[in-house]
């Protein structure tokens, strides 16, 4: 049980430490979701041994699965647009944690988002760069709902509330900005097969 909790503290911290910030609300309502095909399948950044495998789920959504040295991470990824841009949105799946229902009652599921950049052969995942989402929240506190828990900001607006911060500030102030990308390749299904 202490190394299924040290993994899921382990997770936690790599979500909020990692250059993301996290919400509450998702960024999309089932209405809103589309789905890309080209998105299926495996991606990896060169000579990495960390992967990101997209899988059709239901009603549009993916079933995403990221893989490094530590271990795997599920989760449920839904897809749409703001303004020209396309983005994901990331919450984890069930955990499946040993302990009491009281105990799993006590934890809660946030969402991350990624600006996407998708081509044939080519991912690029951009997330929010906290630093920059927390100057912006300095110099206009009402920018959108969030508040600051340890240290970090936790977006806590609507998901139409969400849309219209990213649709205004995300590309005057680089929210998504590029040295938190991930450059991804499309992995070729031999070398696919080996994360599995």
């Amino acid at each position: 049980m202490k190394t299924t909790l040290k993994k899921i503290a382990f997770y936690t911290l790599a979500i909020l430490l990692g250059g993301c910030v996290p919400s509450l609300h998702p960024l999309f309502t089932d209405e809103e979701i589309i789905f890309d095909a080209n998105l299926v399948g495996v991606w990896s950044e060169p000579n990495s041994k960390n992967f990101w495998e997209f899988k059709q789920a239901d009603n549009k959504k993916y079933d995403v699965i990221y893989t490094d040295e530590k271990g795997i991470g599920k989760f449920d990824g839904r897809l749409g647009k703001i303004g020209g841009d396309t983005f994901i949105d990331f919450y984890p799946q069930d955990i499946n944690l040993p302990g009491s229902d009281f105990y799993k009652f006590h934890l809660l599921g946030i969402h991350t988002f990624a600006k996407v950049g998708l081509s044939k052969d080519s991912l690029k995942l951009s997330v929010m760069n906290p630093d920059n989402v927390e100057k912006l929240l300095k110099t206009d506190p009402n920018a959108t709902k969030h508040e600051k828990v340890d240290d970090r900001i936790v977006l806590i607006s609507s998901t139409k509330e969400l849309q219209t911060f990213i649709k205004k500030y995300g590309k005057d102030n680089d929210l998504f900005k590029e040295e938190n990308d991930n450059q991804l390749q499309r992995v070729k299904q031999q070398d696919a097969n080996s994360v599995k």
